[in-house]
């Protein structure tokens, strides 16, 4: 009887097989109709082949835009080598312009084909379409999520693509595709065309509750192709950095900031707070390296306030593509300093050879932990590669100069910043605003309430905060306030249904300021951090806070009075003796009276002063942990 399983597996071998390879068939078939993978990708690398000089057209009617409009839309977009071409009715060049006005003839050129209108794009779409041509061997480029609101469907092929509607949206590779100007229509070359379609790079925000139009299923792009990929599609990637680009010209220097991606985060607030203040010194341009994550929120529209140029590569290539994209966008940017803002582990695959290449460029780096994550990737040559490591906190200076063999003037201590002055509202604005936020959560008028704004995610041991609150139901005036959202908020939701305790989550929410005034104190109990952004802003908004000794947040609370500590992450006895503490309203003023002891180090200008000092390669100011360390 043992036997029989392999036995009915042999007999039924000939049968199954043909069966499953149509299964297979019709599967990829399927895919492919409605734009999705087709098998698994592979990739194979050669180098980029074009000419130098490449131009992107874009080809309209000079009946429909004039030679002004299209100056005006090509210096909308960053991509330098873009100009505008006007055709008449019989397909005859009326004008051609590039973004002041003149033109270039002698480039060969990838083309747009001849929408009716201008095409609506973010800024640096017409560049990163360009970047994804060259770093990997598609036929077309297409903005898809923007075709499927004009359509009200996917698209499904790639001749869907060619139709008027579509072609504002997408770019054409000239050795591939042939424009008719005559018939108004753009036609194939060959037989077998593969075309990427992209997404916007998430810069124009989705209503509350919307759905993205085109779904990801691939989530570095979806490919449509006029043939099938067979069972496994071989996707050929090329060297983005053979690709010949112009160089812009300006006098202030240019730092690419690398991230992930840029969420709604303490990373990200203390990133966009000290840049703004620093646009006036330097000229950014941003990539992110990862797949945005929609639970962590979206600040790609803040960032491009600072600069039009946020590429998503995440979003577009493969990760095997990213090193040599970034050296194009180097070379054309002329940019001097690399700025890794938030890790990731591409960055240090990546580091090496950019260094080498380019050893006059400038790489900085940023730590925000001492035990865990990116601070594993600090080998022997990172020495060679980075140039300057900003230490979220003292631990990190500490492992970097003992363990490390780093240089401390190579490791600055720079704490995150908080808000802006004014931020907070004070006097009878924050009456008001304490009376009618808790009216709006339910939360009574005399309830101490303690607020948690962070990702739901392992780091920051949500669930503990479900444990604390069913430990103090005896605490009737006691409320805890959860605010985000994350990979566990699931399991949150579901603890917090299952108990009577008194806590409640909330999704991200842009208004932190205001709850922290309608709220009595900060709460943290997470098992790692560098200097988190909350705690700063709690401490501003003159509330006390109760956290964990992880990066320097013990050692602040310790050094200005302002708060409790708990020195193992996950003791819930401590935390449950600190949360009686704070729940006495005579201890819980003399703890928010000590609040303002760090005001000025909290200060955005002052952190951000220390930010362009380390991007400069110019000493940096100590902080007040390394002073009292």
């Amino acid at each position: 009887m043992a036997r029989l399983p392999e036995t009915l597996r042999r007999w039924l071998a000939p049968f199954a097989r043909p069966l499953a390879h149509r299964w297979r068939s019709w599967r990829y078939r399927s895919d492919l109709g409605d734009a999705r993978p087709a098998g698994e990708a592979s990739y194979v690398f050669t180098q980029w082949s074009g000419a130098e000089g490449w131009a992107v057209e874009l080809r309209v009617p000079a009946t429909r835009v004039s030679a002004e409009e299209a100056v005006a839309w090509c210096a909308g977009q960053t991509l330098a080598e873009l100009r505008a071409v006007g055709l008449d009715d019989g397909g005859e060049e009326v004008w051609r312009v590039d973004a002041e006005g003149g033109t270039d003839d002698d480039s060969p050129a990838l083309f747009f084909g001849a929408p009716p209108l201008l095409p609506e794009v973010y800024p640096a779409w017409a560049e990163s379409a360009l970047l994804v041509l060259a770093a990997e061997e598609v036929d077309a480029v297409v903005l898809a999520e923007r075709l499927a609101p004009a359509l009200g469907v996917e698209p499904r092929s790639p001749s869907e693509l060619t139709e008027p509607m579509h072609r504002s949206r997408t770019l054409f590779a000239a050795s591939s595709w042939h424009h008719d100007a005559a018939a108004d229509r753009i036609r194939p070359l060959r037989p077998r065309v593969l075309v990427k379609a992209i997404d916007t790079g998430g810069t124009r925000p989705l209503e509350p509750g919307g759905e993205p139009a085109f779904h990801h299923r691939f989530r570095r792009g979806d490919y449509v192709a006029s043939y099938d990929f067979g069972p496994k599609a071989e996707l050929v990637l090329r060297d983005a950095a053979m690709l010949r680009r112009r160089s812009l010209s300006g006098t202030k220097p240019r730092v690419l900031v690398l991230a992930p991606f840029l969420a709604r985060g303490g990373a990200e607030h203390t990133l966009f707070e000290t840049l703004a203040v620093l646009r006036d010194r330097f000229e950014f341009a941003f990539v992110t390296l990862a797949p945005h994550r929609p639970e962590l929120g979206d600040r790609r529209p803040d960032f491009e306030t600072l600069s039009p140029r946020v590429y998503s590569l995440g979003d577009l290539v493969h990760p095997a593509a990213m090193t040599g994209i970034l050296s194009s966008l180097l070379d054309s940017l002329g940019a001097k300093i690399l700025y890794n803002a938030n890790g990731t582990t591409l960055f240090y695959e990546l580091i090496p050879r950019l260094k080498q290449e380019r050893p006059d460029l400038r790489i900085v780096d940023h730590l925000y932990d001492h035990r865990v994550g990116y601070i594993d990737s600090y080998g022997p040559g990172t020495l060679d590669w980075l140039d300057f490591c900003v230490a979220e906190n003292r631990r990190i200076a500490h492992t970097l100069t003992t363990e490390k063999g780093w240089p401390a003037d190579r490791v600055p201590v720079i704490w995150p910043c908080g808000r802006r002055p004014g931020t907070f509202p004070v006097g009878t604005d924050a009456e008001a605003t304490r009376r009618r936020l808790r009216g709006e959560l339910g939360l009574p008028e005399d309830a101490v309430v303690l607020l948690t704004a962070a990702r739901m995610h392992a780091q920051k041991r949500p669930t503990d905060l479900v444990r604390l609150a069913e430990r103090v139901q005896d605490l009737e005036r006691v409320h805890f306030l959860v605010v985000g959202g994350g990979p566990l908020e699931d399991e949150v939701d579901a603890a917090i249904e299952g108990t009577a305790a008194r806590i409640r989550r909330l999704a991200f929410r842009d208004d932190i300021p205001d709850l922290l005034v309608a709220c009595d104190a900060g709460c943290l109990v997470s098992d790692y951090e560098g200097l988190p952004v909350f705690l700063i802003e709690s401490l501003q908004a003159g509330r006390p806070f109760l956290g964990t000794d992880v990066g320097d947040m013990g050692w602040l609370l310790r050094h200005t009075g302002a708060g409790w500590v708990v020195d193992e992450p996950g003791d819930l006895d401590a935390l449950e003796a600190a949360v009686r503490s704070l729940a006495d309203d005579d201890e819980r003023a003399r703890r928010a009276a000590l609040t303002h002891a760090v005001a000025a180090e909290l200060d955005v200008a002052t952190c951000a002063e220390r930010y362009g000092a380390a991007l400069d390669g110019q000493p940096v100011t100590a902080m007040l942990s390394a002073r009292g360390a």
